[in-house]
Order: C-alpha cells, then structure tokens, then sequence
C-alpha cells in the first residue's frame, strides 16, 4: 500500500467498503464502494453483505450519498441496500429521495423496480420503513428507480444514465450467467473509476466501457484452467489481463476475492502480467483508492469521512498487494 496520498485528485475518489465474494471465512466484506466528489461521499455502488458495518467503520455520511448504482441483484452484491436505507433516514436524510439505478429484468430474474417493491412497498418484506421514516425519522422513505437494458447484443453502446453536478455515469450491459449485470463508469473532472461487476470473458462490452479509464476496479479472477459453472460468471486472470490491456488502463484494481492465500494471490497476477504491463493492486476492505493508483487506509485518512483521525479503529488487517511496472 503507498502512504502518501494521491496530488491533484479534485477530491474525487473510492473508498472500498467490501472486497469479498459470498464467503465469510477472510475478513472481506462482500463487494461494496463509495465514490467520493469534491470530499464527499456522492454515489453507492453495490451494496453487499457486510457494507452497511464498513460504512460506518469509515465514517460515511449517508445523509450525502445522491445515489446509489447495483451491478446486478445477486446476494453479495445487494444484501444490505436495505439496512443501508434504513440508516440514511434514521441519520437525518430526511425528504431527500435516495435515487437507485440498476439493471432491467429479463424472463428469468426481476428488474431492480419490482426487486426494490418487494422490498420496501407497503406488502414488501420492509414494508414498515415508510412508517418508520415518517414516525421517527421526519421524513419520508422515497426511493426513484431508474432501470437500465441488461441484455448484451452484438453491437452494444456505452449509455449515460447520470449526470449531475459534473458526475457522469456511464453503462453498459455484460455476461453474468443468465442474471442482468452492468458494468459502470463514473466520470468527473477529467477522472474516471470503471466498476467491471461481475461478468463472463465472452463479451467485449468491460475493454469497451473502460477504454482510458484511471482505475479499473475489476472483480473475481479464476485460474486459466478452471472448469465448472463459475466459468460462466467470471474470468480467467488471462481475460483479466487481456481487458485491461485492450482498454488501456492506468490502474487495475483487483476485487471480489473469493481466496486469501497470497500464494494464490501471487498466482493471479503473474498471470494477468502475461497480458498486463501497468500498475495493479489487489484490494482489502476499507481503503481509498486515487485516480492515480495511490491505495491509503481508510482509517488513517483525514480526507474520508468527518472526523477521521485514529488509525488504529477495529478493522481486515489484510495486506494490500502492489504490483506496479508501469516505469518499468
């Protein structure tokens, strides 16, 4: 991990809330970041098990967040959206809606509308939050869904869904199995993070949206010679390699990580260097990533969240790995 942090950065930045897979068995949240804007925390994307503690681990103001963006509606990727709501009202978010962006439905799975009705109408399963809010928080539970095509073609385009404030948010569709996923961009400033979420190698769509971008926070490597249903939902470190090196990235992030063993971890990215010649790091929970491949720790860093000064708060002690040979 670098200490120093990051130059001219117009306080845009990523906390990593999560950086786990479904498992809970290495001190990683599920997958879950925060994209700060001039200093403040701006947009939620995904929101797996785990990341509502991370939040408040980090400090984040939940009063501030403008939106939030899931990949996909899988479990370790959308299980705590609804503490997480709970918890911007009950902090004072009061009348202000809680816009959430996300994949349209297809045969087999429900849209991110009817996925956020079942959760939150007034017969969903957290029905009683619009009482709640309204009873003891002073204010009222207001959730705009906005869905977006999921279905990857042949000639599929990058589309904005977003813009406010100088955020631009950018889509595109990717393979994950027969579930709808999206891929995300966030711009400002002349920056940009790409959140691949999760996706299958056969679809060009993570070089196309990523082409340029500053970091690429990319998930869940399997190894060159894995068999099985996984491999209809993630790639290969080589694939890995290969999108990066196609999108001509800055920084590739790695994420998702469903193993711990540095051995395992060492493994991955010397295959991905096969393909891959710049700076890349492999994410623990709770650090700030910079559009420049700067990595600090969340907790020791005065930019992230209100009052942020004891490094030594509770936390992952998992080692962030740094491979940089982009001077190289």
């Amino acid at each position: 991990m670098t200490d120093a942090r990051a130059g001219d950065h117009d306080g845009f930045y990523v906390t990593a809330l999560g950086t786990g897979a479904s498992a809970l068995d290495n001190e990683r949240a599920s997958v879950g970041y925060v994209v700060h804007v001039a200093g403040v925390p701006t947009l939620l994307v995904d929101a797996g098990g785990g990341t509502a503690a991370r939040l408040s681990d980090a400090r984040i103001d939940l009063t501030a967040l403008d939106a939030v963006f899931l990949g996909h509606l899988h479990v370790d990727h959308a299980a705590d959206v609804p503490a997480i709501v709970k918890a911007a009202y009950q902090q004072g978010r009061g009348d202000r809606p809680l816009a959430v962006y996300g994949p349209a439905g297809n045969a087999q799975q429900p849209g991110t509308e009817s996925w956020l009705s079942t959760l939150f109408d007034e017969d969903g399963a957290y029905g009683y939050l619009s009482d709640f809010v309204e009873r003891y928080a002073d204010g009222k539970l207001a959730l705009p869904v906005t869905e977006v095509d999921a279905v990857v073609g042949a000639d599929d385009e990058v589309a904005r869904i977003y813009e406010r404030d100088g955020v631009a948010v950018d889509a595109i569709p990717v393979v994950h199995g027969r579930i709808p996923t999206l891929a995300y961009r966030v711009s400002y400033a002349g920056q940009s993070f790409t959140f691949t979420g999760d996706y299958a190698a056969e679809s060009g769509n993570v070089p196309k949206i990523a082409r340029g971008t500053d970091v690429l926070v990319h998930h869940r490597v399997l190894e060159d010679d894995a068999d099985g249903p996984k491999t209809g939902l993630h790639p290969t470190a080589s694939d890995c390699g290969r999108n990066a090196r196609t999108a001509g990235i800055d920084t590739l992030a790695l994420s998702h990580v469903g193993r711990d063993d540095p051995a395992d971890l060492e493994t991955a990215l010397e295959t991905v260097r096969d393909e891959y010649d710049g700076r890349a790091v492999v994410l623990r929970d709770l650090v700030d990533v910079y559009p420049d491949g700067t990595v600090v720790d969340t907790r020791s860093n005065p930019e992230t969240g209100p009052g942020r000064t004891d490094p030594a708060v509770a936390g992952p002690d998992v080692v962030v790995i740094v491979d940089d040979r982009s001077d190289s």
